[in-house]
């Protein structure tokens, strides 16, 4: 390398220079030379360490410290700043090189990727000694990412998920597909898992084949049996890759397979990757296959993506939040944000979006339709009762279809549950339906239709005959547009047509009125007794007035005998009317977060397939009635935030509904003698553990002051369907964890006061994906994470362990965790060493957590994002 003349130059001028070594490198970077193919992961870790360099830099010249800097230090950013834009400059000449083989071209190779190995330790050693040094320090605390923001592909995810089933042990060969609508990162996907260095290093060959629109059939046929001809001259061991962008049809997909089948099948392991708009394709795909849906980005996804790929954007753009904005426009879809320039985004947060360029959707939303199942249709245009932009959980649409007979039992009585959830997948994979936030166990909390999506559909749902819809529905969404409108927030009485020509054959009424004040509640109250006192609604079957502001139900409502869903969560409503006890068709009834506190004892007599409760104003149980049979609510699947103190009949009674899928409970004592609730823990315990369907337990227990108190479990292992776990109360044995099923995926304790690590322990679970150990779950002083312990956890959150002083990570455990926050534990300052053999981007999160805990910061660079709040 040159020797270069460094001598007082400022900071500035150091960060000008650094700046220089970075854009060389990125340059070089984006080029698609195969020469680079070899040396590519080195480069960009170096140019992702220069950023964070320059950005510390930048920091240090901000702080104008009176003190002097080290001349030697000075030095060495110089240095690798130019050995950097060298290299940088180097690459790009062996880029253009023709010859592609050849001695000395390997040696090029070679010494390159030695070299920048070498500049990579470097800077690692360079960014410490500026973090360190002691003038710069301080003003560190206030920093809340000290790393650049450059930035993981938001593909990441599913690079790693298909790369581990391309890299499976399974040795016949099969078909992976990548599903997505046009826009959605198909071929990007493809590129980033074909170039990958393990992908690389597993297959002796990698052919990619790019099938262009234009193509016919025997086009492809042609082009698909001159790589089937190289195939065909591999070794007997040598396993391949071949990579298929672009499949059009099931035609398309019949000569490949029929060209896979002319290929001998040697057991090596040798796979196949396509990537197609059709969904349909992919399913025809064959038994042994994959099929992998690329989703639409969310709104956050959306912006980061936006944001990276302009390099930042405005304060006042962020805070105009023009996310919504971009996501209506681009429906989600990666190709149709990356053309967004800063421009745009200034029109954007000025204008209505609707009026800016075509459709996205509207080239491959006929395709996808016409393809489309009945049942499918069906439910696709149920999204269209609901506001643009709403996000719908997932669980209320589930029961809303079932109550609407949009979804029936299934083959074999298959639970109606089941059958909607497959739907409601389809409709996903097909990108039709936006996920809009999942759960911690990676399953859907919301969904919603993206806006340009549903303008298509409001297009196509007046061409089509009603019977492909969903009819006989009001949804009030406080437009003036809709006929009925009037009738609940206006004056009716200027209406001279009888209600019965417009509500005698309702069979759903929904309202999305969530305006504060009283006013929502009393519209709600005056139609529905106008209404029923007419003769109207008499069919009703779904009631749904969530987060409708204390909506008063009339007693006249005991003539809706057919209602099968009453939806009256986030209403506040502090009563319901007696005559509720004449409803014994309701299969889901829902008062969380509501201020019901007595139930009619009725409610044994009911449908009920889902009952959500407001524990939070102790809603009680009542006792069963002696003239009840005792099949009662044999059909209960979910008993949500049902409330036990001494008097709830839990023994004789609850106990006796096996059919539970989803519990939550919370056991609370209401008198001073503790007697009468520990046989009440007891009762709770054996009726969880005969709970074979279980897959949801909220288990908490509380003394007569409100206290985390006792909490009893017995045998769990035997409930292989148990995903989801949430337990507040002391834990009477460390053991009872070793009894946990290995299905759990999401597990989080609190108050639990274990004296014994319970990372050694539950890391016998292999699918748990989300684990937060809270306030008092462990009191010991040290947590050690095994080698290949916890292979898929993304989540870990640890708050409020006052005891914690050390944790060791060894090398090879948490190879997934993609999220880490680590909040409120007062002893603990210094951040696991092994937190640097965590490989995936991690994103960090300190809370209230001793500042001595950042200065151990080179630890997790360069695969990290570090968010801090509040040091002490």
């Amino acid at each position: 390398m040159t020797k270069l003349n460094l001598l007082s130059w400022s900071m500035a001028e150091i960060s000008s220079m650094v700046s220089k070594a970075v854009s060389k490198l990125a340059d070089v970077l984006i080029q698609e030379s195969t020469a680079l193919e070899e040396v590519r992961n080195r480069a960009e870790l170096v140019e992702r360490k220069l950023r964070y360099m320059k950005a510390i830099i930048d920091h240090l010249e901000r702080l104008s410290v009176s003190d002097p800097i080290e001349p030697e230090l000075i030095q060495d950013i110089k240095i690798i700043a130019a050995s950097a834009e060298e290299i940088g400059t180097f690459l790009n000449t062996l880029a253009k090189k023709k010859r592609r083989k050849g001695v000395l071209y390997l040696l090029d190779q070679h010494n390159v990727a030695k070299h920048l190995q070498q500049i990579n330790n470097n800077i690692g050693g360079i960014c410490q000694r500026i973090i360190n040094y002691e003038s710069l320090a301080e003003s560190l605390w206030n920093v809340q990412i000290l790393r650049p923001t450059a930035q993981p592909s938001l593909l990441d995810g599913e690079v790693e998920i298909l790369i581990a089933n391309l890299l499976s042990h399974e040795k016949r060969r099969f078909i992976t597909s990548i599903v997505g609508a046009k826009g959605t990162g198909k071929t990007t996907l493809a590129k980033l898992i074909f170039s990958n260095e393990a992908v690389k290093a597993h297959f002796a060959c990698r052919v990619w084949l790019s099938v262009f629109p234009r193509w016919k059939v025997k086009q492809f046929q042609r082009e698909i049996s001159k790589v089937a001809a190289t195939l065909r001259t591999l070794e007997e061991s040598e396993k391949y890759l071949l990579v298929v962008d672009g499949i059009q049809s099931s035609i398309f997909l019949d000569t490949l397979r029929e060209t896979i089948r002319s290929i001998p099948d040697r057991s090596t392991g040798c796979r196949f990757l396509v990537t197609t708009r059709n969904a349909n394709v992919a399913r025809q795909a064959g038994t042994i296959s994959f099929v992998y849906p690329l989703q639409l980005l969310d709104d956050e996804h959306s912006w980061i993506l936006l944001k990276n790929n302009l390099g930042g954007v405005p304060l006042e753009l962020e805070q105009m939040k023009v996310a919504k904005k971009v996501v209506a426009k681009c429906c989600g879809l990666r190709s149709e944000i990356l053309k967004l320039k800063m421009s745009d985004l200034h029109l954007l947060s000025h204008r209505d979006v609707t009026s800016l360029g075509e459709n996205p959707w509207s080239e491959t939303f006929d395709t996808v339709y016409e393809n489309l199942p009945s049942y499918l249709r069906r439910c696709l245009f149920y999204f269209e009762l609901f506001p643009a932009s709403f996000a719908i959980p997932a669980r209320r649409l589930v029961v809303l279809w079932i109550a609407e007979d949009v979804v029936y039992n299934g083959k074999d009585q298959e639970r109606p549950e089941l059958v909607a959830e497959k739907y409601l997948t389809e409709l996903i994979d097909l990108n039709l339906v936006q996920i809009a936030k999942r759960k911690p166990n990676g399953k859907v909390k919301t969904c919603r239709l993206p806006n340009a999506l549903r303008q298509l559909l409001l297009i196509k749902a007046n061409e089509l005959p009603k019977i492909s819809r969903i009819g006989q529905v009001v949804a009030d969404r406080l437009d003036e547009k809709d006929i009925w409108h009037n009738h609940i927030h206006g004056d009716s009485t200027s209406d001279s047509a009888p209600l019965q020509n417009y509500y005698k054959d309702v069979l759903s009424f929904k309202s999305f009125d969530t305006r504060e004040g009283r006013a929502p509640g009393q519209d709600i109250s005056n139609f529905l007794n106008m209404c029923i006192s007419s003769n109207c609604l008499l069919l009703l079957r779904v009631l749904d007035l969530e987060d409708v502001y204390k909506p008063k139900l009339p007693k006249s409502i005991a003539r809706l005998t057919l209602l099968r869903y009453l939806g009256l969560r986030w209403t506040y409503l502090e009563s319901l009317p007696s005559s509720i006890s004449s409803l014994l068709k309701l299969q889901t009834l829902d008062l969380k977060h509501t201020y019901i506190q007595i139930l009619t004892s009725s409610i044994w007599q009911m449908e009920l397939r889902h009952l959500y409760l407001s524990e939070t104003f102790r809603t009680r149980f009542p006792s069963k009635p002696k003239a009840i049979g005792g099949n009662s609510l044999s059909d209960l699947q979910t008993l949500w935030g049902l409330f036990v103190d001494e008097e709830t009949p839990v023994k004789g009674g609850l106990d006796k509904l096996s059919s539970i899928r989803k519990l939550g409970i919370t056991c609370q004592s209401m008198l001073p003698q503790q007697e009468a609730m520990e046989s009440q823990l007891d009762a709770v315990a054996e009726w969880i553990m005969r709970l074979e369907h279980l897959q949801f337990l909220r288990l908490r227990s509380r003394d007569e002051e409100g206290r985390p108190w006792k909490l009893k479990l017995k045998f769990l292992e035997g409930h292989v369907k148990l995903t989801d776990m949430y337990l507040l109360g002391w834990l009477s044995s460390p053991s009872i964890l070793s009894l946990f099923p290995p299905s759990l995926v999401d597990l989080t304790l609190s108050h639990s006061k274990l004296d014994v690590d319970p990372m050694q322990i539950l890391d016998h679970l292999p699918k748990l994906r989300s684990l937060s150990l809270l306030a008092e779950s462990y009191l010991g002083r040290t947590l050690v994470c095994n080698p290949q312990s916890f292979p898929q956890l993304y989540v870990l959150k640890i708050w409020k362990l006052e005891g914690l002083e050390e944790w060791v990570i060894e090398k090879g455990a948490l190879p997934s965790m993609r999220q880490l926050e680590i909040r409120s534990c007062p002893r603990m300052k210094m951040f696991p060493l092994g937190l640097k053999h965590v490989n995936s981007h991690l994103e960090l999160k300190l809370t209230n957590m001793p500042k001595e805990i950042t200065t151990n910061i080179d630890n997790i660079l360069p695969h990290c994002d570090l968010h801090v709040h509040n040091f002490q």
